[in-house]
């Protein structure tokens, strides 16, 4: 029987609306730093992007009190756990940004995304669809690291170079288009900025590269 090891490594997004950033702030580096957490979290009024780690039940702790915020009520983290023998981190980051994730794309997923495909759904649609093709979401120096077959790229340094782009994907729109990246949450506002802009059948990765890695293994990447 394998040992499970001591330390969790969390990963997660969040968007529901936080009404005071800054005060919320505080309030989450506080229990961070009372629970031995080491990580980075981003505050901003469309939700929370964190990554943090701990020992198991501190990090088991933490997702319970987020969980049971009434912020957050009904909301689902869906966090992305994994095992580790020591910390991760060396520091604790808590701060307040714009947008949990930089992207100046001008759409709020939380009304209109891309249908969400859980990785074995992922898996089992480009095995079974030819109509379907992967656009990575991430940056050159992450899509250069590694990426599914196939899939379409753009020389682009972070999402918000995303407009000057789309247009190399314009022949695409009959298709089926997977978004992907690597943990799901530029996905999020990518696959709703194809949608705006004539894409109908939009879908993305949910949990990214690394849900797909810790449930179906990671195959053709």
């Amino acid at each position: 029987m394998l040992k499970m090891k001591p330390y969790s490594v969390l990963l997660y997004y969040n968007y529901t609306p936080i009404p005071n950033p800054e005060e919320y702030r505080v309030k989450h580096h506080l229990f961070c730093i009372e629970n031995n957490l080491l990580g980075r979290v981003i505050v901003a009024s469309e939700g929370l992007n964190g990554t943090v780690s701990g020992l198991q039940a501190d990090c088991n702790a933490y997702m319970k009190w987020l969980e049971n915020d009434p912020i957050f009520a009904g909301a689902d983290f869906d966090f992305k756990v994994e095992e580790n023998e020591a910390h991760t981190f060396n520091k604790l980051h808590v701060r307040v940004k714009n947008e949990i994730v930089h992207s100046d794309l001008g759409v709020d997923p939380r009304f209109r995304t891309g249908k969400h495909l859980k990785p074995k759904e992922f898996k089992q649609l480009l095995k079974n669809d030819p109509d379907v093709v992967l656009v990575d979401m991430r940056s050159n120096y992450e899509h250069e690291l590694g990426r599914f077959k196939g899939a379409y790229t753009f020389d682009m340094e972070n999402l918000r170079d995303l407009p000057q782009h789309v247009q190399e994907i314009e022949h695409l729109k009959g298709k089926k288009v997977i978004t992907y990246c690597t943990g799901g949450i530029k996905c999020e506002k990518a696959s709703a900025y194809l949608l705006e802009k004539g894409f109908e059948n939009v879908y993305q990765l949910h949990g990214g590269i690394i849900k797909y890695g810790l449930e179906e293994g990671g195959e053709d990447f």
